[in-house]
């Protein structure tokens, strides 16, 4: 597994995004959180660990993104402080959800390691969850009634089914929208468990937006972009990984699907919807 220089490290990312690129940087360091979880609450193959490791510390590690943030002490309303952010930018969809998923796992981070939660790192993630901006571009009609995410296996089994309506429907096309659906449904899913329940019950209205925006299919932004070649894909192995290192990290998105996904997956018994699951997903990862 990942040792927790790895989460202070991506969660310090997190914090420190606004300074230069809230969106892009902001995905590394939510990249390396999602590695992080990703690696201790799956099955991972050790080899698939080291692998996810040496990735990180060739394109993130040394850069200023990961540096360490001065010490400073903790403050006790740091969670309070971030998920009242969190509130105040719920009254549309920004962003594709970032707003959520984003601040989620740097809550997911702090959560484990409560003596990061210092004035500074709170104040660099509100100033980035304030820079998520309004999705105003494309109309969007009233939200669709989806599952409450209370229930976990609902939830999941509802948003496994979108994903897979999603990655047709967006076929040649780009699978951001599907990927992105994995991640949202997962932050919400988080919240939960984190104990945010309000909260999460409140975001359940953009990512019920999302799924209307969506099912509207293609759009002229929506730029065609190759499909993966199709494969048998698992990213808990190390073969998987072996595979992927000969491609760009970019932003980080291989880490965060299959977090996205696996997190869902576990909800979800073995059966027609999820074999059908494991078939689709060499589309995003």
């Amino acid at each position: 597994m990942l040792d927790d220089a790895y989460l202070q490290r991506g969660l310090d990312a997190l914090c420190r995004a606004h300074a230069s690129d809230y969106f892009a940087d902001g995905h590394r360091g939510g990249a390396i959180v999602s590695a992080y979880f990703f690696c201790r609450e799956e099955a991972v193959e050790p080899e698939a660990v080291e692998t996810i490791r040496q990735l990180i510390d060739e394109n993130w590690t040394p850069t200023p993104l990961c540096a360490p943030f001065a010490d400073e002490a903790a403050l006790s309303d740091g969670v309070q402080q971030i998920a009242a952010r969190i509130e105040h930018s719920l009254d549309h969809l920004r962003q594709a959800g970032h707003n959520v998923i984003l601040p989620t796992l740097a809550l997911k981070a702090f959560a484990q390691r409560p003596d990061l939660l210092t004035e500074t790192r709170i104040s660099g993630l509100c100033t980035m969850i304030d820079a998520f901006t309004r999705m105003d571009d494309v109309p969007l009609q009233p939200a669709p009634d989806v599952p409450s995410f209370a229930d976990a296996a609902q939830a999941s089994a509802f948003t496994l089914g979108e994903m897979r309506a999603c990655m047709q429907a967006f076929d040649g096309r780009g699978q951001g929208w599907s990927g992105h659906l994995l991640t949202y449904a997962r932050a919400l899913l988080d919240l939960r468990t984190l104990g945010h329940d309000a909260l999460a019950e409140r975001a359940e209205h953009g990512f019920a937006l999302y799924v209307d925006r969506i099912r509207k299919g293609p759009l002229e932004t929506d730029i065609p972009r190759l499909e993966h070649a199709r494969r048998p894909v698992q990213p808990h192995r190390a073969d998987y990984w072996h595979q992927r290192r000969q491609h760009a990290v970019s932003i980080g998105h291989l880490f965060k699907y299959p977090y996205g996904f696996y997190g869902l997956m576990r909800h979800v018994p073995d059966g027609p919807l999820s074999q059908s699951c494991w078939d689709e997903a060499y589309r995003i990862f």
